[in-house]
């Protein structure tokens, strides 16, 4: 499924414009016989028109064809995109889907440009997982030629969401017009808060510069995570600024007032900690003479029984000694 192709005498033509973008209605292509002679851009296979059930009118590659990128994506991928480049018309851009970089290198899924050739800027819709690297380096070559990029997923928790500038995508009551659910910010109080908006608006803001890519540096309220990159305008980061600027000045005003008493508070330590110290000299001094004297009361009384003099002999000899001198 695609929306663009190219025509062999009308050049490139679009699904989704009502005149495919050649002053051409869309039975021109579609179910026409001979089959009109449109190819894929990407891989140069045959395509030809057809229209869904719920009147989605679109290109398909004919069978045979070759492994194409195009070809890959989903049918909400390419939803998605169609509905970003209308979102992109609605702010008063031009769009085209599906334009390849200068060399190649890159191709956006939705082109959007200025009509007064201010700006350019690619809507990448990213539904298939991609990592926060991945996705860094398609900006930069993006950026490399002079083009910004905004990244758009209609998923819950796209993990790269705030790696790259880019917001998540909601239908509110699950139909209806898509709105920015996340990414979208302002700065109140002492923090960040989300900002609802329809995806029109999002975009005129976006491509006016009256919401820019930001790096907070406060956090963002729950249930909204913290997200490297946020869309916000320019005075609620100048709001964020005073905000941190009030918040030093509080903080040294604090440590000024604060500076004395922490240091009675050390003294007082100090002093306690001195007599605490002269306490304990002064119970180890006595505690060692107490025990002095103990090994030299001990030392004594071992001396005492060493030379004491022995006790009478037994009785049998003093009967002896009795009856000698008797004789």
């Amino acid at each position: 499924m695609a929306f663009r192709a190219v025509h062999a005498q009308w050049g490139t033509v679009f699904a989704h414009l009502p005149d495919l973008g050649c002053q051409r209605g869309w039975e021109a292509v579609w179910k026409t016989r001979p089959r009109a002679p449109i190819t894929c851009d990407e891989c140069h296979h045959p395509m030809y028109a057809k229209t869904s059930r719920a009147g989605l009118r679109f290109f398909a590659h004919a069978p045979g064809a070759p492994t194409c990128a195009l070809g890959l994506e989903s049918v909400a991928h390419h939803l998605l995109k169609l509905e970003l480049a209308t979102a992109a018309r609605d702010a008063g851009a031009h769009a085209e889907l599906e334009v390849p970089g200068p060399d190649g290198a890159w191709r956006a899924d939705v082109l959007a440009t200025d009509p007064a050739g201010a700006w350019t800027t690619a809507l990448e819709a990213q539904l298939a997982p991609i990592t926060g690297a991945d996705i860094t380096a398609r900006t930069e070559k993006m950026h490399a030629d002079g083009v910004a990029s905004i990244w758009f997923s209609d998923r819950p928790r796209p993990p790269w969401l705030g790696t790259v500038p880019s917001v998540r995508l909601e239908r509110p009551d699950g139909h209806g017009d898509l709105t920015v659910a996340e990414g979208l910010v302002k700065f109140s109080d002492r923090g960040w808060s989300s900002v609802p908006a329809s995806l029109p608006q999002f975009l005129t803001w976006a491509f006016t510069r009256r919401i820019v890519p930001h790096t907070p540096r406060t956090p963002l309220w729950y249930p909204q995570r913290s997200l490297d990159t946020v869309w916000t305008a320019p005075q609620y980061i100048t709001a964020e600024d005073t905000h941190l600027l009030e918040e030093d000045r509080r903080r040294r005003e604090y440590e000024t007032r604060m500076a004395p008493l922490r240091a009675a508070h050390e003294k007082k330590r100090d002093e306690i900690r001195a007599k605490n110290a002269l306490s304990r000299a002064k119970a180890l001094s006595e505690a060692t003479e107490a025990e002095q004297a103990a090994r030299v009361a001990q030392a004594r009384r071992l001396r005492g029984v060493a030379i004491r003099p022995r006790g009478r002999p037994p009785a049998a000899c003093s009967a002896a000694s009795l009856w000698s001198s008797t004789e």
